[in-house]
């Protein structure tokens, strides 16, 4: 499932993208990587892959199509 540290692929707005959600002190929005605080982030935590979840009052507006552990944010 999303968490902190996870590299998620996701469709919003029949666009894949992929975002890597760390902590808020490494966020780099520029780069792929988002705080968990984030709206954005706080909508994927938990998800699973083929799920459908809730963003911006839309109800399954993102499609999460993979999950991942970044290694780069593996100590």
């Amino acid at each position: 499932s999303v968490g902190i540290g996870s590299r998620v692929t996701y469709r919003l707005n029949k666009v894949d993208k992929a975002i890597t959600i760390v902590g808020g002190d490494e966020a780099a929005p520029a780069t792929g990587s988002i705080a968990f605080s984030a709206p954005l982030a706080r909508a994927l935590m938990g998800a699973e892959v083929g799920e459908a979840v809730e963003y911006q009052g839309r109800e399954d507006a993102i499609a999460i199509l993979a999950v991942e552990t970044d290694p780069e944010t593996q100590a």
